[in-house]
């Protein structure tokens, strides 16, 4: 799950455009919670530590693997609520649903460790705000779109793992 995480990160070109967030909460769905936050922290402390654009401010990492570790949490709490066996209608509505408050809460305490670094709160949010827009679209689509499948199949392997 590591591996096709920074898979997803590495590959993107697209900024704001990640398959990472799905990923680490496919992550929780297959191994649970505390496995599935696990693998989000060591997958994010790696992207951080290793980001193409460069490393990236201590801060900034602690939060980036926080807001990650959010999504593997949510993966492994929806899993044991029964989320993979709901009908498809009501898996993507929760899928959406979870896909955004996720991005938002990443996208929230990611831009407000930047804002710390710079001195500067409300332009460094409001700057943010078409970024974490664009980033909520696409991670919603995703969930959506790939996440609907991938809980029912993850889902099934997490069986054959207990």
């Amino acid at each position: 799950m590591v591996a096709a995480g920074l898979t997803g990160v590495y590959a993107e070109s697209i900024p704001n455009f990640e398959l990472l967030t799905l990923i680490m909460f496919c992550a929780g769905v297959l191994l649970g919670v505390r496995d599935g936050m696990l693998v989000a922290a060591v997958t994010e402390v790696i992207y951080s530590l290793l980001n193409p654009y460069g490393a990236v401010h201590p801060l900034v990492t602690v939060s980036q693997v926080l807001g990650m570790m959010a999504a593997g949490l949510a993966g492994g709490l929806a899993a044991r609520v029964g989320l993979p066996g709901l009908p498809v209608g009501l898996r993507v509505a929760s899928l959406i649903g979870i896909g955004a408050v996720v991005t938002i809460f990443f996208d929230l305490i990611t831009n407000l460790a930047t804002a710390v670094i710079f001195g500067q709160l409300v332009p460094t949010l409001i700057g943010g705000v078409p970024f974490a827009l664009w980033h909520l679209f696409w991670n919603v689509v995703l969930f959506a779109i790939l996440g609907t499948p991938l809980v029912a199949v993850f889902s099934r392997y997490r069986a054959r793992l207990s």
